[in-house]
């Protein structure tokens, strides 16, 4: 569902808060994997890694940012199209201060909260642990109010006023999924109801000209086109990207495309001295985009695969593929294991010893390979569930081939 929802929003600004430190990280490894480039941000990463992450989401050269409540505090970025929340926020206070960094631009925004039953049993483990009484209680009531939000079928923003004190004269908003609102992408997903929740849609007044449509087929090649020439300039004057052009008037730019200094300066956040400064330049990019140029991210990428694939035959180790591809060590095992039994590579004896091999062997003889957690229970410990992942896929695989030998000696023999 999550990865519906990035492609929904392709080219768009999006934060996505994780609960836990471990799965900011596996969700950006998984976004990696499937060619949504995202970057993750939580406190136990180390302050130049966070700078450079928060740097690389605020200049557009990374559009997801995945994170815990870590991110957010001072960040002044306007045109986030869409807050995602993986799990059920601890409070109301923490959800409406997370979601309210989406649409500070003024245009829609969709704020969405996916949960699960096991999150709220999560959060009530969590308020047991408490061991002074009254701040036990009150971690209880936030529970018990976040629980009522996204279960009610109350207006959402009205639900919202009311927490804080107000008192709203009316009881329609037309803008959250109980009053008939929902972004396009959780609407098409599957009837399952296995995960789903709270759509709180920002919007305003006056209507918003969609730059896509009033720009023409080209307009996504044009925004991408500038966006990048933006960075560039950005990092030539070692200013954030906003400063050389913020994101409002780039949008504006793609629509009207002006062709003379003058009409720059109809431009909102384009003042004299402004366009003194870029004017030029801006038209430069624009008459190279109109000649034929594209953002060199425009070129198609290789799969992760077919780059893992690469990296193997170069003989890099598993440790090595995980460091140059940017990935988790257990990310790069996965993928592996699935090539393992698909066939496309083969076994590699300094993948896992000899001895472990066999251990994990008989292993799989008693429990089974569907499931690796019983094999796990099975071994000693000091074998990973990575090395049960690389055995089972050589075993899956070579079962495979057993089976097909057995077919094709039939069909000879019939």
């Amino acid at each position: 569902m999550l990865v519906k929802a990035l492609w929904s929003y392709a080219g768009s600004n999006v934060i996505v808060y994780s609960p836990t430190i471990n799965r900011v990280e596996e969700t950006v490894d998984f976004l990696g994997d499937r060619d949504i480039a995202a970057v993750g941000y939580h406190g136990k990463m180390g302050a130049d890694d966070r700078r450079r992450n928060q740097e690389r989401w605020m200049s557009d050269e990374v559009r997801v940012l995945v994170g815990t409540i870590a991110f957010g505090l001072g960040i002044n970025k306007a045109a986030v199209r869409a807050v995602i929340h993986l799990s059920l926020p601890k409070s109301i206070e923490q959800y409406y201060q997370e979601a309210g960094r989406a649409g500070r631009d003024g245009a829609s925004a969709d704020c969405v909260l996916l949960w699960q039953k096991k999150d709220a049993g999560l959060l009530g483990f969590f308020a047991n642990q408490i061991t002074d009484a009254a701040e036990r209680e009150r971690a209880w009531e936030r529970y018990r109010i976040i629980r009522e939000f996204v279960e009610s079928k109350r207006c959402r923003h009205r639900q919202i006023c009311a927490h804080f004190g107000e008192a709203p004269k009316w009881e329609k908003c037309d803008a959250c999924d109980v009053c008939g609102s929902s972004a396009d992408w959780l609407v098409k997903s599957d009837g399952a109801g296995k995960i789903g929740g709270p759509v709180v849609r920002k919007r305003v007044a006056q209507a918003v000209v969609p730059s896509a449509l009033a720009a023409g087929s080209d307009a996504d090649e044009l925004r991408e086109y500038l966006r990048e020439w933006r960075r560039a300039v950005a990092k030539e004057k070692n200013v954030p990207a906003y400063i050389v052009l913020h994101d409002s008037s780039l949008e504006e730019i793609c629509r009207r495309r002006p062709k003379f200094f003058a009409e720059l300066l109809d431009i909102a956040g384009i003042g004299e001295r402004k366009a003194e400064v870029y004017g030029q330049p801006i038209l430069d990019a624009l008459e190279k985009f109109r000649q034929g140029a594209r953002a060199s991210g425009a070129e198609s990428r290789a799969k992760p695969v077919d780059e893992t694939l690469r990296l193997l035959g170069e003989g890099r180790t598993l440790e090595e593929i995980a460091e140059i591809r940017g990935r988790q060590l257990s990310t790069i095992v996965s993928a592996v294991a699935s090539l393992l039994e698909t066939g496309q590579v083969e076994f590699q004896a300094g993948w896992v010893s000899k001895e472990k091999q066999s251990v994990i062997e008989a292993a799989c003889a008693k429990a089974g390979m569907e499931r690796l957690k019983p094999v796990k229970d099975i071994v000693p410990p000091e074998i990973t569930y990575d090395e049960i992942r690389l055995v089972v896929g050589k075993m899956r695989r070579e079962e495979i081939s057993v089976a097909q030998f057995d077919r094709e000696a039939s069909q000879t023999r019939d």
